[in-house]
């Protein structure tokens, strides 16, 4: 095989995103679509992220009530690193051998992670049962996201804003269901219930879920050094690492907000579900602005947004109507993040190098997204009362410098540029 050959593009090619526009019709993407959403978006990324902010008090109050908000945050924040981290690994995989293998093997360890999560009451056993899931979330989060690639050229990330809205949906019915569940069931039959609604829901993706283009071979592992020669990549994935570190902390801590702000406990039980009502909106919004103003701006917005919003809504006590505008907030822009983020790294990569590059930005968040959470639960410690003020001004300090970590070389091209105008 000559080198040409093997540095062959993972990702579909120009010529070969304008085949696909040509040979499929809209009908035949829509399958691909609704697989995404069901076993990906809608099932594992609501169970998987939602629910570890809306069970993560009740184990504090049942099961584990001896031990630290931090130390139950590593419960939940195990999740995510096992989600993200094998995102190159995964996403390698997805190229060669397509997202059948994938899918099947993360639906169905999906479901026996939460029925051994449903007979599970020491805190050994909690965090395995969350690390089982988070690694069924690891299989399916890099190709759900590829595949749309694959079948998408004109308005991609509408198409992916379709996609991860799954989650924002699936995060507002989530824990509306089990806090209605947990007040007449038992946390066991809940959570199996919870189980067999994954594995009705994830199942048709299964089916649905798969890659257009033929599988192709992957470049050598030393390519993956190539990108990091790129001083806008660099910074972005730079800009996503450090944004890690608040982006769950509010999903987890939506239910601390609302208590430590006097919420009545009708409010603090649907905290979650009212942050992922704008999730939702923002996962699809966005989306649909970034086809129409630019990936680049419209991305690069979002952390001084959410920065903005942890300062002025989670900081200080806001009462009723703030903190619920608060999670609103916080929402919309995590979510349009959720959306955005892998187009933002398309925008600025070439095609022979795309799969590699957003398999490497998803991958640099776990670490983030694992420790966050948990210096938050430090911190509201240390804040007393479940007081999140210290919490927000580390979270929305965390969001301003990955947005001036995201815009630094665009900065510094635009004073080189005025450099060489005064020059000439």
């Amino acid at each position: 095989m000559s080198e040409s050959d093997m540095t062959m593009a993972v990702t579909p090619s120009e010529k070969e995103f304008k085949e696909i526009e040509r040979l499929d019709s809209r009908h035949s993407r829509e399958p691909v679509i609704l697989g995404n959403v069901a076993i990906d978006r809608n099932s594992l990324d609501a169970a998987a992220f939602t629910s570890a902010g809306q069970l993560l008090p009740y184990y504090s109050t049942h099961f584990l009530p001896g031990y630290s908000k931090a130390q139950v945050a590593w419960i939940g924040s195990v999740q995510p690193l096992m989600v993200f981290s094998p995102a190159v690994l995964t996403g390698r995989f997805f190229d060669v051998h397509g997202a059948r293998i994938q899918s099947v093997s993360g639906t169905l360890i999906a479901f026996g992670a939460i029925v051994a999560l449903s007979f599970s009451k020491e805190y050994y056993q909690l965090l395995l049962s969350h690390l089982c899931f988070g690694i069924a979330g690891g299989l399916v989060y890099a190709p759900s996201t590829a595949v749309a690639g694959h079948w998408f050229l004109k308005r991609r990330s509408t198409a992916v804003g379709i996609i991860v809205g799954g989650s924002g949906l699936g995060g507002v019915i989530y824990p509306i269901c089990m806090k209605v569940m947990l007040d007449k069931l038992s946390f066991r039959n809940t959570m199996l219930i919870i189980a067999g609604c994954n594995l009705v829901l994830m199942a048709p993706g299964c089916v649905w879920m798969k890659a257009r283009l033929p599988p192709k071979t992957p470049p050598p592992w030393r390519t993956l050094l190539k990108p990091w020669h790129d001083l806008r990549f660099v910074f972005l994935v730079l800009s996503c690492s450090t944004y890690g570190f608040g982006l769950l902390t509010g999903y987890f801590n939506a239910p601390t907000l609302a208590t430590g702000n006097k919420l009545s406990p009708n409010l603090i039980a649907y905290s979650v579900a009212i942050l992922q009502a704008g999730s939702f909106v923002g996962r699809i919004a966005y989306g649909m602005f970034a086809d129409r103003f630019g990936v680049g701006p419209t991305f690069g917005s979002l952390a001084f947004s959410t920065s903005v919003t942890y300062y002025a809504f989670w900081t200080p006590n806001t009462g009723p109507v703030g903190t619920c505008f608060g999670l609103v907030l916080f929402g919309i822009f995590s979510g349009a993040w959720f959306t955005l983020a892998a187009s933002a790294t398309a925008h600025i990569s070439p095609p022979e190098e795309l799969g590699s590059r957003i398999g490497m930005m998803w991958t640099s968040i776990a670490i983030p997204v694992l420790l966050g959470p948990v210096i938050s639960g430090y911190l509201v410690s240390a804040a007393g009362e479940s007081r999140f003020t210290y919490a927000g001004i580390f979270a929305g300090s965390t969001m301003l410098i990955s947005g001036l970590l995201y815009v630094a070389p665009h900065l510094w091209r635009l004073v080189r540029r005025s450099k060489e105008s005064n020059a000439a």
